[in-house]
């Protein structure tokens, strides 16, 4: 299918083997609201089951299976709402689903908030003996004793209720910064490569860095975050206001501090925070020598951060069709065996795949799904390496969801958030050295080269230094002081001359960008994509490697849900991460396929 980007189609007209299949989540609205009106009639009971949940094992248990019921059913009707109102956003019927089941599931959430106080103030022995007691519980344990963790951390029965009545409240200065930066901030007009006037947004500024054009990058790089700069002292307030928040909260929670309470959900000590970072400032030479490499090939005098996403090797502007495409990702991925490849055909065959662009569909990929319902893809596929490697990725967090929800029951089915990004990731590399292996000019193989020091450049070393100023912003919170624009985005810009070396120069205008990253209001969050792709490393070494019995290892830890803790779970595959050992092996992966590309350049 060729696909013609100024003629899109509408919905109605997408051919039903480039959708995927929603009809097998509900064939129609009326059972959609069957389900709908179940869970609304749950609720209220799970309300009234406050002041007698406790009483007895039996009531504990009729609690508990009713919640589950509740919570399973609401990820059944979220995602048949969600990807409803994905394909199509403009269609106000799917508007009203979407936003109707959101509220459902804030209604769920502050009708339970009761449960686990509750369970925190009674005595540790006694919430044991009920497990001990009670049969059907068994696949509970792992849940409650994870609840038991936080005995320290959880407040009254009250304050836990006001806090949860408040979150919409408290996560409004995201939604602010997104209306803002999304809708009411304009980049004004540049000239693009053939000197023709168009508007710069956010959708087409990252196209516009990678011209080949210098004047036309850097335009689009100085008017841009020259906007944000405009409206630092708004944005900031909004980066500050999230920042409080956590910090207030996990102050009333007795956390040490913002970052111990926001890895306190994974488990993840605090020192693995700084291993991460450590280790990329230990290699942040051979980052320097990528750049220069390079300035070199780009034949400049001066090397600007706005050159930095420029391609360095020639565009080979092959198509690649969505049958091939997934005939690459399927061959790429068939190294990791029989079962594996067994299941990720059905992906292709029983619809978990919403393909091409239409009209008003929601930009961007993802793989989403309940434990009821398929791992469905959302793709904008429109044939370049770019979307055959995002088919890749996606495929791998569907095939970790997939492999999850079977071999677990629902109480232990959903993995832990910190371990969601190593399936993808070793998607995408296992298609890149299958590309390198199987590439048919110099050409290709240095463009696919080139496109894995990109992977690492941006996953690795930019995530941690966004996770780097993440650690600085929350700890100034938690000491008190005032965040200002000029505080925060002066750190910023020093950590840029950092990250980039002294043979680069730093353009001023880059401190701005500080305010422009959506993932800063998630806190501690960016540094799982560095610890992911880290990982991906690990693994793919030794799958190319054929370690005895790792793909086995690899599948098993697919199979593993969330029986346990993640650093738990990663003794499957041979990983310990209270050492540096994984993330130095990544550092020498990247290390690898720079020298790899600089001798093939000369």
């Amino acid at each position: 299918m060729v696909i013609i980007m100024d003629k899109l189609l509408k919905r109605e007209e997408v051919k039903v083997s480039d959708k995927w299949d929603l009809e097998s989540v509900y064939q129609g609205m009326d059972e959609y609201n069957k389900d709908y009106e179940l869970v609304k009639n749950n609720i209220n009971k799970l309300k009234d089951m406050q002041n007698t949940f406790l009483n007895s094992s039996k009531d504990f248990k009729d609690f508990l299976i009713l919640d589950n019921n509740t919570s399973r059913l609401l990820g059944k009707l979220y995602t048949y709402s969600a990807r409803k109102y994905d394909e199509d956003t403009g269609n106000s019927t799917y508007q009203e689903l979407y936003f109707k089941i959101n509220n459902l599931y804030q209604a769920y959430s502050e009708a339970t908030s009761f449960a686990v106080p509750m369970i925190l103030e009674k005595e540790k022995k006694t919430i044991l003996d009920y497990l001990d007691k009670e049969q059907d519980l068994k696949n509970y344990r792992h849940t409650i004793l994870d609840i038991l963790r936080y005995k320290e951390h959880t407040l009254s029965l009250e304050e836990e209720h006001i806090i949860t009545s408040f979150s919409k409240v408290l996560d409004s200065s995201s939604d602010t910064a997104d209306f803002l930066m999304d809708t009411d901030m304009k980049f004004g007009l540049i000239k693009d490569e053939n000197d023709k006037e168009i508007e710069l947004t956010s959708s087409n500024y990252s196209t516009l860095l990678r011209s080949k054009n210098r004047r036309v990058r850097k335009d689009a790089f100085t008017n841009y975050h020259k906007m944000y700069g405009n409206f630092k002292n708004t944005l900031t307030s909004t980066l500050a206001a999230t920042c409080d928040a956590l910090s207030i909260s996990s102050k009333l929670k007795k956390y040490n501090s913002s970052m111990e309470a926001s890895l306190f959900d994974d488990f993840i000590p605090v020192s693995l925070y700084n291993n991460l970072i450590k280790v990329v400032h230990d290699n942040l030479p051979n980052l320097y020598k990528y750049y220069d490499i390079k300035k070199k090939l780009l034949n400049l005098e001066e090397f600007h951060l706005y050159d930095g996403y420029v391609s360095t090797v020639k565009n080979i502007d092959k198509k690649y069709p969505f049958e091939e495409g997934k005939e690459l990702v399927k061959n790429a991925l068939s190294i990791l065996g029989d079962e594996y490849s067994k299941e990720l055909d059905k992906a292709f065959m029983e619809g978990y795949i919403d393909k091409y662009p239409n009209l008003n569909k929601r930009s961007g990929a993802y793989s989403a799904g309940s434990y009821d319902t398929k791992p469905f893809v959302l793709l904008n596929y429109t044939e370049g390496y770019d979307d055959v490697s995002t088919l890749a990725h996606e495929l791998g967090h569907s095939m970790h969801t997939y492999f999850s929800n079977k071999y677990n029951p629902y109480e232990t089915s959903g993995y832990p958030i910190f371990l969601a990004e190593i399936a993808s990731t070793v998607n995408e590399l296992l298609l890149s050295y299958y590309m390198e292996e199987n590439a048919k000019t110099k050409d290709e193989k240095l463009y696919i080269l080139n496109e894995r020091l990109d992977t690492f450049k941006g996953t690795i070393f930019r995530q941690t230094m966004f996770a780097e100023f993440e650690k600085y912003i929350h700890e100034l919170t938690d000491q008190k002081e005032v965040l200002t624009s000029e505080n925060i985005c002066n750190y910023y810009y020093e950590l840029n001359k950092l990250y980039f070396g002294v043979d680069v120069v730093v353009d001023e205008e880059i401190k701005y960008e500080a305010l422009r990253i959506p993932h800063f209001y998630t806190p501690f969050y960016v540094y799982k994509y560095a610890t992911g792709l880290s990982i991906a490393s690990y693994i793919v070494k030794n799958i190319l490697n054929n370690t005895k019995d790792f793909k086995e290892k690899y599948l098993d830890f697919l199979k593993s849900g969330g029986r346990d803790y993640p650093l738990e779970v990663l003794k499957i595959i041979d990983i310990d991460l209270t050492d540096t050992k994984v993330f130095e092996e990544a550092m020498d992966m990247f290390k690898e396929t720079l020298d790899k590309f600089i001798s093939l350049s000369n």
